[in-house]
């Protein structure tokens, strides 16, 4: 015969046999994290790991655009100078443009199969150049311009240089394949003094865009702002 309740509460304690067989202890509810539709102005912040993870992979596409725009003009076009046309400049190298006689002794030196070669980089290396070179300035300064009135002004210049740039390449094919036409040498030699003129620009707008940068940083260590830094009393 088993014990009674009282029995049990004798030989075992007050709460023996108050738990119930099989019985689990309660578990405490479990808490929802708050949605970020829930969150009130100024408890939504942002992660400092992913902001500066999207630094970095910007900071890689504005590297990688010039590094293939040196390559571009430090080695293919001075390929094809050497290469290809005798040693007749290639037109995209003068800054300060060329004259009829200089781009019939380039068509000249180039011949009819460096022609083809001439507009084969046109379509491969000089096509992929502005594109890559303009995406990396495109998100280089829209991530680290904060005003938005300048950021659009930059993205019009550097926009205005990719367009100038493979215009000019299809351009330059055409003169290439005629130098007699006075009318399409002048327009590539304008075009080539505008890519120039727009890539100092360019230059110009990442010099700019990195002293804002490195001058907020300065300002934000000095205030103790930058993640990790602990806050200035």
């Amino acid at each position: 015969m088993g014990m009674t309740r009282a029995q049990k509460a004798r030989k075992y304690g007050e709460n023996a046999g108050s738990a119930k067989a099989g019985s689990s202890p309660a578990r405490a509810p479990r808490v929802r994290p708050a949605s970020v539709h829930e969150m009130r102005p100024g408890e939504l912040a942002a992660e400092p790991t992913k902001a500066s993870s999207a630094g970095i992979l910007v900071g890689v596409a504005f590297f990688v655009g010039a590094a293939l725009w040196l390559y571009y003009h430090l080695l293919v076009l001075q390929g094809v100078s050497g290469n290809l046309a005798g040693g007749v400049t290639a037109p995209e190298l003068m800054a300060g443009g060329f004259s009829q006689g200089h781009l019939a002794d380039f068509a000249r030196g180039l011949g009819a199969d460096g022609r083809t070669e001439y507009e084969g980089v046109h379509a491969t290396t000089g096509l992929f150049t502005p594109l890559l070179m303009c995406l990396g300035w495109l998100l280089f300064t829209g991530l680290n311009t904060p005003q938005r009135a300048r950021k659009w002004v930059y993205w019009a210049v550097i926009l205005v240089y990719a367009v100038v740039f493979l215009v000019g390449n299809t351009v330059l094919d055409a003169a290439v394949a005629d130098p007699a036409d006075a009318s399409a040498v002048a327009l590539a030699s304008g075009l080539v003094i505008a890519r120039w003129v727009l890539f100092a620009l360019l230059v110009l707008i990442a010099v700019i865009v990195a002293v804002s940068v490195t001058r907020r940083k300065l300002d934000d260590f000095s205030e103790g702002k930058l993640p990790g830094q602990r806050p200035r009393a």
